[in-house]
Formats: C-alpha cells, structure tokens, sequence
C-alpha cells in the first residue's frame, strides 16, 4: 500500500493520531542528521565567501603595487617653459631637476625646390615615353628614379615609391602644375635632381631649379653654449629631455625641470592603506568570535591564512631584487610595520629618499623597467615582483581557488548526502505506514469482537432480569 494511502485509512480504529505518531517517529531520525549535513553546508559555503574575500582584498593590494611597478611611473619631472610657443619640452624617468637657458636661434629646415608649371598633371612628358630622374642626395648619387608614366602625376608616383629621402607633392597654384620636392632636414639633406631621356639629354621642360628653401642645420643654445642638429626634434642635449624646436626664442627662454613627487607619494600611501584593508580583513576571516555577516571567522584554523599573509608581508620586508647603494627596500623609504602589525608611512623618511636618492628609490620598485607581465623571468623591483607574485596567487591553479574548488565539491558532496537521507526517511515512513496499517486491522477487530460480546452480554442479562 503507498504512504499516501495509509494516511488515508489509518486512524479510525485505535483513535491514535497514526500518521502523526510515524511522522514523529522519521523526523526523530532525519532531523538531526539533516541539520548536521545543513550546518557542514552552511560551513562550507562561508569558506568558500572566505577565500572570494581574499581574492578581492589580494586584487586591491596587486592594483596598489601596479601603481608604482613602472619606471614610467617614477617620471616625475615637471617642464616648465617661459617660452613655450617657441619650443616644447617632454621629460622621461631619467631626467634629472635643474634649470636651463634655451635659445633657438633657427630651426632646421629641410630644402625645398619646385619644377617648372605644366598645363595640367596629365601632361606628356618626354613624348609619353618612360625617362629616368637622377638623385643626388648630401653629394651622394641615388639609385635611378624610373618614371613609367611620362606625366607630373606619374613623375610624382615614381619619386615616391622611390623612398629615397625626397618627397614629391603636385600642386595646383591656379595657372598650371608644380611638383614640388621636400628634403629631409638637416644641412647634409640638401639634394639636386636631374631628368634623362634615354639618350642622355634633359627632359624637356622637366627641371627643378626653383630653390624655395635651403636646407640648414637647427642652431640654438643652451646655457650659452651653441649647439646644432640636424632635426628639431632633440633629445640628446639634456639627459632624459626631449626638446621640440618651433621657432625663433626671444632672447633665452628659462627651462625648469622640477621634481614633481605628490603621484608617487598618493601611490605609496594607496599601497599602505591596501595592504592594511588586506590585513583587517585576514583579521576577520580568522576570528572564530567575529560578527561580521558572511564570511566572519568562515575560515577561522585555516592555514591559509597564515599562508597568504607571510607570502604578502615578505614583498614588504624583504629587500628589493634590484636595490640600490642607499635605498634597498621599502623600509628606506619609510614603509614599515608598527608594533601592532599595521603598516604604516613616514613621510618625512620618504621626501628625504626621494629628495636624494630619486633614481634608486624609482629602481627598487620597479627594476627600471616597464609594462612587467606574470611572464617577466627578470627582476622586477619590489613593487614588480608583487605584482607577479599576487598575480600567480590569484590563478586558477592557484591555492586560493584550489581550496575554494574543493570546497565546492565537498557541498556537492554534502548536498549528494541529503538527497540519500530524503529517500531513506521516505522508505522508513513507508515502513512505519505499513506497520501502523497491521497495528490498525488489529485493534479494530478487537474492538468489534469487543462490542459484539458486550451486546451479547447485555442481552443474556437483560433475560435473567426478566
């Protein structure tokens, strides 16, 4: 007979609340164990919260070491420039405060010359047979240019695809068509340019004699002193300073390079403030007596914990893969650890380290290198080594996210568990059913063959009374 059935019919004879009674008897089993399997769950779950809070708290503190892991970072110089429409100033890591003169007192320019005017870009040349043009570029004679179309268009096209240092460009000044050439700056850059037939003799009316701009050398000073270059564009006057020539100075400009640190102090005590929100929060993960909702005290005995923690503060302790003669760690620049573990800054130790000993203090964090990757096999400096390591923690393959697998399979474990326990507590309130079902025929008949002797009893009596 099905559970359902027996609920049914049960109870008439024995006015015993059956269904109840065998109800009482399956939770009396079920619910303890059910509430052991829920707790280990519920435990399970919390771990498994645990290690996504150290994940979080691991990607803030990886965020701060990434902001201080390049040498880009440490750039910190701040040009400025009373003249700057006459020249620009960019400033990288290596550059060094200090303040300069600059006079430019010409540009570098590159030779420019204009051919004759054609009626029209289309115009024959050479009889619209092929010719060659001859270069001559610093006194140095080029590889022949061929011109295949025999036009100021092609003539153009051919001189271009020659990449031979001399651009063409065909303008339309209104009254006909010049091609006009352009140099390369530099005084050695000027060139001449010749047209040949085939025969030897000059294309007709194919000539480049109309000079609109020679080609000259950039002059300007710096600190009094006369400097040249061949391009405006010069970044090896001035360590670390890239100078771009616009034009004329009035007079000497004032060029100040000034050490600008506010950046990389913000950084250092964005690292600081991570590292010790990392640290709180390994605090309440390990606190069995935490109140805090989720995950306080979800991984309480773990040795994850202590695991995680030594790894991160060793990054900190430890002196740097690439230190320097007087800043090797991040203690030499004010970072260090108080009596009750939090990390803390001392900022004057830090302005003095970065006030003379800039370069060392850039190297230690970061190796003097850039754009560092998990995959990077050299040193990376304190910070870049951080970022590598905390990046390898966090992996997949991980300890972090191993545990946290393995905890995951344990709940479908547990889960797997209750659903075994569900259908053993319905086969044990079959039984019960079933029983009860026995029990119920029993004291019913009883109770019938009762009534019957009663009557028959009372009827006997009834007979002698009268």
């Amino acid at each position: 007979m099905a559970t359902s059935s027996i609920v049914n019919t049960l109870g008439a004879g024995s006015g015993i609340d059956v269904k109840a009674l065998a109800q009482g008897l399956v939770d009396a089993e079920k619910i303890p164990r059910k509430e052991r399997i829920d707790a280990k769950i519920a435990k399970t779950e919390a771990k498994i919260t645990g290690f996504s809070a150290i994940k979080y708290a691991l990607s803030e503190l990886k965020t701060a070491f990434a902001k201080i892991n390049d040498a880009s970072e440490f750039a910190s110089i701040k040009p400025s420039n009373t003249q700057a429409s006459a020249f620009g100033v960019t400033a990288n890591s290596s550059a060094q405060a200090g303040s300069y003169g600059i006079e430019v007192l010409q540009t570098a320019q590159a030779q420019r010359t204009a051919s004759g005017s054609f009626a029209n870009r289309s115009t024959p040349l050479n009889g619209g047979s092929a010719f060659t043009l001859n270069l001559t570029l610093g006194g140095v004679s080029q590889d022949p240019i061929a011109v295949t179309t025999a036009t100021p268009a092609g003539m153009v096209s051919a001189i271009n695809g020659a990449d031979l240092g001399v651009t063409a460009q065909l303008i339309n000044t209104g009254s006909g068509f010049n091609v006009v050439l352009t140099g390369e700056t530099g005084a050695t850059q000027s060139f001449t340019l010749s047209s040949d037939d085939g025969s030897g003799n000059a294309v007709a009316n194919v000539s480049f004699t109309n000079h609109l701009q020679t080609a000259s050398d950039a002059n300007f000073k710096v600190n009094g002193l006369n400097v040249t270059r061949s391009t405006n564009s010069i970044s090896d006057v001035i360590d670390g300073v890239t100078l771009d020539l616009y034009t004329n100075t009035t007079g000497a400009a004032r060029l100040d390079l000034n050490r600008e640190t506010t950046g990389i102090k913000d950084n250092l005590k964005g690292l600081v403030t991570a590292y010790n929100d990392f640290e709180a929060t390994l605090k309440i993960l390990g606190d069995a007596g935490s109140e805090v909702e989720e995950f306080g005290g979800a991984l309480a005995g773990e040795s994850l914990l202590q695991t995680v923690r030594t790894q991160v503060r060793d990054f900190i302790i430890n002196n740097s893969s690439s230190p320097g003669t007087n800043i090797k760690a991040a203690r030499d620049v004010g970072i260090s650890f108080d009596r009750n573990g939090k990390l803390t800054l001392d900022e004057t130790k830090l302005d003095t380290a970065l006030q003379n000993h800039f370069g060392e203090v850039s190297t230690m964090f970061t190796a003097g290198a850039n754009n560092q990757s998990i995959y990077s096999v050299a040193s990376g400096g304190l910070a870049g080594d951080a970022v590598k390591r905390i990046e390898k923690m966090l992996l997949s393959t991980g300890l972090i996210d191993t545990q946290s697998k393995s905890a995951t399979n344990q709940i479908t474990k547990y889960k797997a568990e209750l659903t075994v326990l569900e259908d053993r507590m319905e086969k044990l309130m079959t039984r019960y059913m079933n029983q009860f079902s026995v029990m119920e025929s029993i004291v019913g008949s009883s109770t019938s063959m009762r009534e019957s002797l009663k009557g028959s009893f009372e009827g006997m009596m009834n007979a002698y009374n009268n």
